[in-house]
């Protein structure tokens, strides 16, 4: 049924969300999202490497990532600003890509929260604000190959 035109419509709001409980204290899974060196060993997803890592952690300050795609050898940026920190219970960050021309994608908004739970820890990750179906769909599927290797390299290998 259409809206009246007294209603308004509301925008579709696009987002996922990832719950994964990993075998870890929740004090090294946030330590995996905000130290470089854990960082690199999982963030980018597989058939990429994350070959920098810049982060200035306090609310207000930015990061900035470049990752490579294996097969190609193509380099891609990310960038975004920290709005809240909440060690180690809660993070939430912007999130663009930065164009060949310099310009950024839209900006979509990720909030992590990180539950321990008799010494494991709970994950809940989500991206919201999404443009369009396709490019939600596509970080769903790189952030999903990423949680796996968080969990494979960072939390089963203690580092």
């Amino acid at each position: 049924m259409p809206a009246r035109a007294s209603e308004q419509a509301l925008p579709l709001r696009r987002e996922f969300t990832l719950n994964r409980v990993l075998q870890a204290p929740r004090a090294l899974v946030f330590r995996a999202f905000v130290e470089p060196e854990r960082m690199k060993l999982w963030w980018a997803p597989r058939g990429f490497s994350l070959l920098s890592c810049a982060l200035d952690l306090r609310e207000g300050g930015a990061w900035r990532m470049c990752i490579r795609e294996e097969e190609t050898g193509a380099v891609q940026t990310e960038v975004g600003t920290y709005r809240e920190i909440r060690a180690p219970e809660r993070l939430v960050f912007t999130h663009s890509w930065v164009r060949a021309n310099g310009t950024l994608t839209p900006t979509t908004v990720v909030t992590v929260t990180f539950t321990e739970q008799d010494g494991r820890t709970e994950v809940s990750f989500t991206q919201a604000d999404f443009h369009s179906d396709e490019y939600c769909r596509s970080h769903q599927e790189g952030w999903t190959s990423s949680f796996s290797q968080l969990n494979e390299k960072v939390v089963e290998g203690n580092a």
